[in-house]
């Protein structure tokens, strides 16, 4: 039976030819052992194959390109002081990702048919204690997936376009975007990820347009006034503070990241394509996204003329470089126009990236209502995962005033991308050891060790930075009147909690009330797999463990695992499912 026959409801992006082989031919989309753990391979993608090679470049192209290369150049260059400093932190950011890109196609070269990122791979890099990791990142990623910097940034520039700068207005502009990128990612994800390319042919049309009238500027064919000037003595003014440049760091990393919305959807990539898509592929778009942003910040810099300006110019650098070039509000009004369609894709290529993420959370069992998470019915997308993304996002930009409480959970569901980023470093590590003990090489693609120390430092450092004192001694921070660091223990103390949840829910509860917990396998209609968590009476796991794989698939009378019955639906064994969608029978 060919992939299309078996799954007639599947969208198929491209050549549809290419999918009528034989299932079997596949194999098997990890060559790790399937007693790992964890939530099942799905033979076919039931979101369907997506992300070709123009998608994937799009999907870069809207994750690292949203509203910071408009604003952040400024602030670079006020923090460092000088113009030759600044090319050497987005050297070394470009590095930097290139680095992080890399950790990722190691991890898709063992986990090639996985979509959600993070959630999938730091699942496989933590097995034990089992639903520990699973549980927390669950936890966290449902309370924290904001999207509100994209969606508020785009009703913004929107008003700002249109003359007006109230901040309640720019966030119902910004829900209604929200709301409509959500709304298109629960009908299709075709159409969603179509609109998504077609704005990022956009996006890069205007960022070529302002790269070009940056050489037009270095080439005097403008009313700027001796536009070379700014780089004569590029070094000097350089500042020393270790404070300043790491602040500096963090920005051109804002500005530079986004590369993880594409790794979201890695398992909709074709299965015979998904490495060379990502091990060759992905690289290029980065250090094309890298030399844009050269040619852009080159622009600014001869177009704006001193290092004064450009540091005061700050956040508006992009405007002033407008108004220094063209001289009219008109332009100045399209740039507003464009960044709010740079923001807007950027938004779109988030929340369908977010909720693979949140389906694949789903599929590990550890949060309600699983077969909810992990169904794809009626539209071919996963529906519950994007009214959750909206839900909270509606939450977040409405209940707090604008100003220091927006800015504080902002910044937390920022912050906490680093730590998850970390560990997931560390659990690279760690698969390699489980790996070689099982005699299992690598799979085409490795990334030396010194590589990762240097990521897994530079995270720790982005996560250490947000202690560091500011240098007026004030203890305020830079986007709120309160403590600096605030965010940032309130991030450690939501781990702790839900670190805390885990140890009641696994550990002391199963004692008190004599079971275990479980992991249960099913399948559902379109092809959707995933675990629910159950508890199964100490009495009754002798029975449980002879009729079940470490997976937690039933063991037919062939002594092999049964893919197509849910293993929750065993005679004579009490037991308790977690996910009360779906009750097993008495």
């Amino acid at each position: 039976m060919s992939v299309r026959e078996k799954f007639p409801n599947t969208f198929y992006e491209g050549n549809q030819e290419e999918f009528d082989y034989d299932i079997n031919e596949l194999g098997s989309g990890s060559s790790v052992k399937p007693d790992e753990g964890g939530s099942p391979e799905e033979e076919v993608n039931p979101l369907g194959y997506n992300l070709n090679h123009p998608t994937a470049f799009f999907m870069v192209i809207q994750g690292m390109i949203g509203t910071g290369i408009f604003a952040t150049p400024g602030t670079v260059v006020k923090s460092m002081g000088s113009i030759g400093s600044t090319y050497v932190l987005w050297v070394s950011g470009f590095l930097i990702v290139l680095a992080e890109v890399s950790v990722y196609i190691e991890y898709i070269s063992y986990y090639k048919r996985r979509s959600g990122g993070d959630a999938a791979f730091l699942e496989r890099a933590y097995p034990e204690p089992q639903f520990l990791v699973a549980t927390i990142y669950a936890a966290v990623t449902v309370c924290l997936s904001f999207l509100n910097s994209s969606s508020i940034a785009f009703g913004t520039y929107i008003l700002l376009a249109a003359g007006s700068d109230s901040a309640w207005a720019a966030r119902g502009v910004g829900l209604a975007s929200l709301t409509f990128s959500c709304m298109l990612a629960a009908i299709h994800s075709r159409w969603s990820l179509r609109l998504t390319n077609f704005l990022g042919v956009v996006k890069i049309v205007f960022i070529l347009f302002i790269a070009i009238s940056g050489l037009v500027v270095l080439g005097g064919g403008t009313r700027v006034q001796n536009p070379h000037e700014v780089f004569k003595n590029a070094w000097e003014g350089t500042t020393a503070s270790g404070n300043a440049i790491g602040n500096a760091i963090l920005k051109v990393s804002f500005s530079m990241g986004g590369t993880q919305y594409c790794v979201m959807l890695a398992g909709e990539s074709h299965p015979k394509q998904t490495k060379n898509l990502f091990r060759f592929f992905v690289p290029f778009v980065v250090f094309f996204v890298f030399t844009l942003y050269l040619l852009v910040i080159t622009a600014y810099y001869a177009g704006i003329g001193s290092v004064e300006e450009i540091s005061k110019a700050g956040t508006l650098v992009s405007s002033v470089y407008f108004s220094k070039v063209f001289g009219t509000s008109a332009a100045t009004k399209a740039l507003d126009v464009l960044v709010a369609l740079a923001a807007f894709g950027h938004l779109l290529a988030t929340v369908i990236g977010q909720s693979r993420v949140l389906r694949e959370c789903g599929r590990q069992g550890v949060l309600p209502y699983a077969r909810l998470w992990t169904s794809t019915k009626p539209l071919g997308t996963p529906i519950l995962p994007i009214i959750v993304i909206w839900v909270v996002n509606v939450i977040v930009s409405v209940a707090p005033p604008p100003g220091d409480a927006f800015n504080f959970v902002v910044d937390m569901g920022a912050y906490v991308i680093y730590i998850f980023r970390f560990f997931l470093v560390i659990g690279l590590l760690k698969i390699r050891r489980r790996r070689k003990a099982a005699g299992l090489g690598f799979e085409g693609w490795k990334v030396p060790l010194p590589i990762l120390i240097m990521i897994a430092c530079y995270e720790l450092f982005v996560i250490a930075m947000a202690f560091v004192p500011p240098d007026d001694g004030t203890l305020k921070g830079s986007d709120v009147s309160f403590f600096y660091c605030a965010y940032s223990l309130a991030c450690f103390g939501i781990i702790g909690l839900c670190s805390s949840y885990y140890f009641v829910w696994a550990k002391i509860l199963p004692k008190i009330f004599k079971y275990e917990h479980r992991q249960s396998f099913y399948s559902l209609e379109n092809g959707e797999k995933g675990n629910t968590v159950v508890k199964v009476k100490y009495e009754d796991l002798a029975k449980w463990d002879a009729e079940h794989d470490k997976s937690g698939k039933l063991i037919g009378a062939d002594g092999h695992s049964i893919e197509n019955e849910d293993s929750t639906s065993v005679e004579n064994i009490t037991i308790s499912v977690t996910d009360n969608n779906k009750l097993p029978k008495a």
